[in-house]
C-alpha cells in the first residue's frame, strides 16, 4: 500500500513537472531582430506583424525591431515596399535576422483583365496597369488627374480647372464623328453609367487600361475607344489594415499666361487714338470722350480677370479598413473631400462610402456583396469658361471701371463710351446660384460555386442608380451680361435627372493544367443589361421680387421632360491556352444585340486572336547573360462603338399646326427618316508587342505597334430632296489610326539610397479615309467660330483658316499685292493661296495641327532612410493650339479691351507700328477677326505635375500606431511651353470629337496646389 502511494505521488510529481515544462515552453517571448536587403543594407520602416493578428511593429533607423508577446509557434509576416513579403516561423527563437529580396513580381503578379485575372507574364494583349499606392501622394479629388503621364498611348488633358471636374481621355488617338470618344469605364467588373469623378481615389486598388482589340473584345460593341478597368480595395486573409489619411491644400492661379490686355491707362490711350484716327481718316465729328481725353491722369484700374479669382482651400479625409479571415473578407472606405474653386463662389464637396464583402460558405461556395455610394454637392456657373460668357466677357471690360465703389457698394452694370453694355461679373459670380447635387449608388452581389475542381459558375447582379438636381437662380441685378446689361427680369430653373442601370452576368469558367505543361482557361458567359433615364426641367420667370428664388415663387412656369432607355444582351467566350509557360494563345468572341440599332442590324460579332511567345524560356536563350524575360506578342480583333443615342435609327414625329377650313388645327409631321440598317461603328485593329526584362529585372521595357481601322462611322448622307428631307443618318465613314508606344521602367539605385524611373512615350497618327458619299470635308466653312476641318487624306481636326501675312505697310505694297474686298493701305494682308490675285474664302488653308507628334510621361521616385520623394512630369510635343480669344482681344473696333500689342498698330505710313496689327479704319477690320494663322501657336509643353517630399517618423513599439508619415506636395508647379496662354492642355472639346479640338476659348483656370498630408496606419 505504501509503495502504491509512493508510486502515485511520483507519478503526480512527474505529471506536474511535465505540465510546468509545457507551460514554460508555451510562454510568449519577445522577438528581436534586424532586417536587411540582399546587399546587407538595413531597411527602415519594415512592417513585422504576427500573421493573423493586428500586433506588429516597424524597424527603426538601424533596421532593428522588437516585438513582445510573441507565441513561440507564431509566424511573422515581414513586408516592405519594393520587397517580397516573407513569412518567418518563430519556432521559439528570440533573435532573428531577416533578409528581404527585391520584389520582381512585375511579371508574376496577377493583373485584372476583361472578365477575370491573368498573370502579367501571360498577357498577350496591349494593356497598362498601375497600383494606386504608387499615386498616394497626389491629393486630388479625381483619380484621372493621378493618371496623367502614367500610361503610354493614353492622352489625358486637364483642360479645365473646375473643382472635381472631368478630364478628357483618349486612348490611342481613337475618335469618332458623332458617336463619342470616351473609353468605357468598368468598376469591379461593372460597366457603369457614372464616371470616375464619383469615386474617391483612396478606395481604388488598381487601374488597368485595355488598349487593343484583343484585350477589349469581351466588351464588344462598347470597346472601340478602349476600356478603363478599376478595381477597388478588398480585404485580405490573415491581415488587418486600418489607415487614416488627411490632407490640407492651398490653391492659387499662376499669373503666367493670363490675358495680356491693356491696363486702364493703356486702354484710355488706345481709345483716344481711336477717336482721333476716326476724325482724321473718316471725317468723324465725335469728340474723344472725357474719360479718355487725358490718359496720363488715369490709374492702372481694375484687372477684371484677377477680380474673379481667389486663393482657395481643399481638404481630404479618408478612413480605410481591410481585414480578412478564412471565412470573411471585408474592406470599408469612408472619404470626405471639400475643394473650393479658385473662381469665386465655386466649389465641390463629395462624401463617398464603399463596403466590399466576401463570405466563404464552404471550400466550394462563396458569396459577395459590394456596396458604394457617393454624394456630390457642386457649384459651377454654366458655361463659365466658354466663348464670351463670364470669364471671356470679364477681361474685355474697360479696365477703368471699378467692380466695387469707394463706398463699399457694387455697380450692377456698365456702359462705357463706344463699348457694349456689360454686367458686373464679380456680382454675377457672387450672386448667381447654380448648385447641383448628385447622389449615386451601386450594388454588386455575386455568388460562386466550384462544381468540380477547376470548374466554377458565377452569377453577378449589378445595379447602378443615380439622381442629380440643379437649382438655378438668377436675380434681376445679375440677369444679363454682354450686350444686355442688368437689371433684367429674374429667372430660375429646376432640373432633375434620374438613371437606372442594371446588369446580370452568368459566367462559367474552367481552369485546368493537363499533363503538367498544358494550362487551359476557358470562359463562357451570357449577360443582359438595361439602362433607362428620365429628366425634367422647369423654367421659371416673372418673379414678384428677388427675395425668393425657388421656382414655385414665379408666376410663369414651363416644364419639359424626356425619357429614354436602351438594352443589350450578349454572349461571350474566351480560351486562354499556355504550353510550357512559353507558348500562349488567346481566343475571344462576343456577340452583342442592342436596341440602339436598326431592326435589320441589331446583332454583331466581335472576335479576337492573340498569341505570345516567352522566348526567354527557351533553352537556347538561357545562357544569354543578364536576360531575365523576353516575350513577343501579336494580336488582331474587332470591337465597336454604340454611343449613337437611343433612337437614332427610328423615324420621329413632330407636332405641327395646319390650316384646315380656315382654322389652325394641330397635327403631326415626320421629323426624320428612320434607317433600319443603322448599326455601330466598327474598329478592326492589330498589335505587335515585345516585353523585355534584363539585369535582374532592374530594367523592364515594353514596346507596342498598333494599326486600327474604324469604319461604319455615323454620318449624314445626302438624299434627294424629293423625299422631303436632305439627308439621313447612315454608316459611311472611315478613319485610320496607327502608332508606336514605348514604356521603360528602371531601378537605377537599389542600395540604401533607392531611385527608380518610369518613362513612357507614344507616337500616335491618324487619317480620314472616307467621309460620306462624296468625301465632303467636315468643318472649316465659316469665317468665325469654325476652326477645325477633317478632310480625306488629312489628320483629324486640322485647323483651317486664312494664312496671316502682315499688314499693307505702304501704298506700293497695297498696289502690288493681292487684296480682299475691304483692303486698303494699313489693313491686314492674308496670303493668296490659289494665286488669283483676290483674297476670299477660296484662299483658306490648313494652318495648324492639334494632334501631337508624341506624348510622354516621366516619374522618378527616391527613398533614403526615412525620407522619400517623387516627381511626376508629363508633356506633349508637336501639337498646335489656336487661341480663339484673339478674335475678341484683337477686335480693333474699340468695343472691347484689347491686347497690349494693339498699341503698336498701323496708324499711318509715317507711324506704321511693327507691321503686325492693322489700322482701325471702319469697314476694314472684319478680315482681321476671321480665323487665321496668327492665332495658332506651338502647343508643346513640359509640365511638372507633382513633386512630393515625405518623411516616415520612426516609432517605438506601441499598441496604437504602426506607422506615421508626413509629406508635402505641390501640383502643377512648373510649365515650360511656348504657348502664351494659361494652360497648354486646354481644349474646348477635350481630346474628343473633330470640332473645337485644340481650341482655347477661355476655360476655368488650372491652379497650383500646395498640400500637407499625413498617413497613419494602425
Amino acid at each position: 500500500m505504501k509503495r502504491k502511494i509512493l508510486n502515485l505521488t511520483k507519478g503526480i510529481l512527474i505529471t506536474l513537472s511535465w505540465l510546468f515544462s509545457v507551460c514554460v515552453l508555451a510562454q510568449n517571448v519577445t522577438v528581436n531582430g534586424t532586417v536587411t536587403d540582399g546587399l546587407g543594407e538595413v531597411l527602415i520602416g519594415v512592417t513585422v506583424q504576427i500573421q493573423g493578428t493586428t500586433t506588429g511593429t516597424t524597424t527603426d533607423i538601424d533596421g532593428n525591431f522588437s516585438l513582445p508577446n510573441v507565441p513561440p509557434n507564431a509566424t511573422l509576416e515581414v513586408s516592405y515596399v519594393g520587397m517580397q513579403t516573407q513569412l518567418i516561423d518563430v519556432a521559439g527563437r528570440t533573435s532573428i535576422h531577416i533578409t528581404l529580396t527585391e520584389d520582381t513580381e512585375i511579371l508574376d503578379e496577377v493583373v485584372v483583365i476583361a472578365y477575370g485575372t491573368q498573370k502579367a507574364r501571360s498577357v498577350t494583349g496591349a494593356m497598362s496597369r498601375i497600383n494606386t499606392d504608387e499615386l498616394v501622394d497626389m491629393p486630388v479629388a479625381n483619380i484621372t488627374q493621378k493618371m496623367q503621364g502614367k500610361f503610354a498611348g493614353v492622352h489625358i488633358l486637364n483642360n479645365s480647372g473646375e473643382p472635381n471636374g472631368n478630364l478628357s481621355i483618349r486612348i490611342r488617338g481613337q475618335a469618332s464623328i458623332n458617336a463619342g470618344n470616351s473609353p468605357l469605364v468598368v468598376i469591379d467588373g461593372f460597366p457603369t453609367s457614372s464616371g470616375l469623378e464619383t469615386l474617391s481615389p483612396d478606395e481604388i486598388e488598381s487601374i488597368s487600361i485595355l488598349k487593343d482589340a484583343a484585350s477589349t473584345t469581351l466588351y464588344g460593341s462598347r470597346a472601340a475607344n478602349g476600356v478603363i478597368l478599376v478595381t477597388t480595395k478588398q480585404g485580405r486573409v490573415g491581415k488587418t489594415d486600418i489607415s487614416f489619411n488627411a490632407t490640407y491644400g492651398v490653391e492659387n492661379v499662376s499669373s503666367r499666361g493670363m490675358p495680356d490686355v491693356m491696363n486702364a491707362q493703356e486702354f484710355a490711350q488706345f481709345k483716344k487714338e481711336y477717336y482721333e484716327d476716326a476724325q482724321r481718316y473718316e471725317g468723324s465729328t465725335t469728340p474723344v470722350p472725357e474719360q479718355y481725353a487725358n490718359p496720363s491722369s488715369v490709374t492702372q484700374g481694375t484687372d477684371w480677370y484677377k477680380v474673379l479669382l481667389r486663393t482657395a482651400n481643399s481638404q481630404n479625409y479618408n478612413l480605410g479598413l481591410q481585414t480578412g479571415t478564412n471565412v470573411v473578407r471585408s474592406a470599408l472606405n469612408l472619404n470626405y473631400n471639400n475643394t473650393e474653386g479658385t473662381i469665386i463662389n465655386s466649389y465641390a464637396k463629395r462624401f463617398s462610402v464603399r463596403s466590399n464583402n466576401e463570405f466563404k460558405a464552404s471550400e466550394r461556395v462563396l458569396f459577395g456583396v459590394n456596396l458604394s455610394g457617393a454624394y456630390i454637392d457642386r457649384q459651377i456657373q454654366d458655361n463659365i469658361g466658354i466663348d464670351r460668357q463670364i470669364i471671356g466677357s470679364a477681361f474685355l471690360m474697360d479696365p477703368a471701371l471699378k467692380y466695387k465703389n469707394d463706398d463699399g457698394t457694387y455697380p450692377i452694370s456698365y456702359s462705357a463710351p463706344g463699348m457694349f453694355a456689360n454686367a458686373n461679373y464679380y456680382l454675377v459670380l457672387r450672386d448667381r446660384m447654380n448648385p447641383t447635387k448628385h447622389i449615386r449608388g451601386t450594388v454588386n452581389a455575386y455568388g460562386q460555386v466550384e462544381i468540380i475542381d477547376g470548374l466554377k459558375y458565377r452569377l453577378n447582379a449589378n445595379v447602378d442608380v443615380g439622381n442629380s438636381r440643379q437649382e438655378k437662380w438668377v436675380p434681376s441685378h445679375v440677369s444679363g451680361g454682354m450686350f444686355s446689361a442688368p437689371p433684367n427680369p429674374a429667372y430660375g430653373s429646376y432640373h432633375t435627372y434620374n438613371y437606372e442601370n442594371w446588369l446580370i452576368e452568368n459566367m462559367l469558367t474552367y481552369q485546368k493544367t493537363f499533363f503538367e505543361n498544358h494550362d487551359v482557361d476557358l470562359l463562357l458567359g451570357y449577360t443582359a443589361q438595361k439602362s433607362q433615364d428620365i429628366s425634367s426641367t422647369i423654367n421659371a420667370s416673372q418673379y414678384p421680387s428677388d427675395e425668393i428664388g425657388f421656382f414655385n415663387a414665379a408666376q410663369t412656369k414651363v416644364g419639359t421632360g424626356s425619357k429614354s432607355a436602351w438594352s443589350m444582351i450578349s454572349w461571350l467566350s474566351r480560351l486562354n491556352y499556355e504550353y510550357r509557360n512559353r507558348y500562349i494563345l488567346s481566343l475571344s468572341f462576343r456577340r452583342d444585340g442592342s436596341s440602339r440599332f436598326g431592326y435589320n442590324a441589331r446583332w454583331a460579332n466581335f472576335p479576337s486572336l492573340s498569341v505570345g511567345w516567352v522566348a526567354s524560356e527557351e533553352n537556347f536563350m538561357k545562357n544569354i547573360q543578364n536576360l531575365n524575360f523576353l516575350k513577343l506578342r501579336a494580336s488582331w480583333g474587332k470591337v465597336g462603338n454604340n454611343n449613337i443615342g437611343n433612337y437614332t435609327s427610328i423615324a420621329s414625329v413632330n407636332n405641327v399646326n395646319y390650316v384646315l377650313g380656315g382654322a389652325i388645327v394641330p397635327g403631326r409631321q415626320l421629323g426624320n427618316i428612320g434607317n433600319n440598317n443603322l448599326t455601330w461603328e466598327t474598329t478592326r485593329s492589330w498589335n505587335l508587342g515585345v516585353d523585355l526584362s534584363v539585369y535582374k529585372d532592374r530594367i523592364f521595357f515594353m514596346y507596342d505597334y498598333y494599326n486600327k481601322i474604324t469604319d461604319g462611322l455615323l454620318y449624314q448622307i445626302d438624299i434627294p430632296y424629293s423625299s422631303g428631307f436632305g439627308n439621313i443618318q447612315s454608316n459611311i465613314g472611315e478613319f485610320h489610326f496607327w502608332g508606336h508606344e514605348f514604356t521603360l521602367q528602371t531601378r537605377n539605385m537599389v542600395g540604401k539610397f533607392k531611385w527608380s524611373t518610369d518613362f513612357n512615350i507614344s507616337f500616335d497618327r491618324n487619317k480620314a479615309v472616307k467621309l460620306g458619299t462624296n468625301d465632303t470635308p467636315i468643318g472649316g466653312y465659316n469665317n468665325q467660330v469654325d476652326y477645325n476641318r477633317t478632310a480625306v487624306g488629312m489628320p483629324l481636326g486640322m485647323f483651317y483658316g486664312y494664312v496671316y501675312d502682315g499688314v499693307y505697310m505702304t501704298q506700293q505694297e497695297y498696289d502690288s499685292q493681292p487684296k480682299h474686298a475691304t483692303s486698303t493701305v494699313g489693313t491686314v494682308r492674308m496670303k493668296d493661296i490659289n494665286g488669283d490675285g483676290v483674297i476670299n474664302t477660296d484662299d483658306k488653308d490648313y494652318i495648324g495641327n492639334p494632334n501631337p507628334d508624341f506624348l510622354y510621361g516621366i516619374t522618378n521616385s527616391f527613398n533614403w532612410n526615412n525620407f522619400d520623394a517623387s516627381i511626376v512630369i508629363a508633356g506633349s510635343v508637336g501639337n498646335d493650339i489656336i487661341d480663339a480669344t484673339y478674335e475678341w482681344t484683337e477686335n480693333i473696333d474699340a468695343v472691347f479691351n484689347v491686347r497690349k500689342e494693339v498699341a503698336e498698330r498701323w496708324r499711318s505710313e509715317d507711324n506704321p507700328g511693327k507691321g503686325k496689327i492693322p489700322r482701325t479704319l471702319t469697314g476694314t477690320t472684319e478680315l482681321f477677326r476671321y480665323t487665321n494663322s496668327r492665332w495658332v501657336f506651338d502647343g508643346s509643353y513640359l509640365m511638372v505635375k507633382n513633386i512630393t517630399l515625405g518623411y516616415t517618423i520612426p516609432l517605438k513599439t506601441n499598441p496604437y500606431i504602426r506607422s506615421l508619415r508626413l509629406y508635402l506636395t505641390g501640383q502643377n508647379l512648373l510649365t515650360l511651353t511656348k504657348y502664351p496662354g494659361m494652360n497648354p492642355e486646354v481644349s474646348r472639346s477635350g481630346t474628343g470629337g473633330l470640332n473645337f479640338y485644340g481650341v482655347d476659348h477661355t476655360a476655368y483656370p488650372v491652379s497650383r496646389v500646395y498640400t500637407v498630408g499625413v498617413n497613419v496606419s494602425f
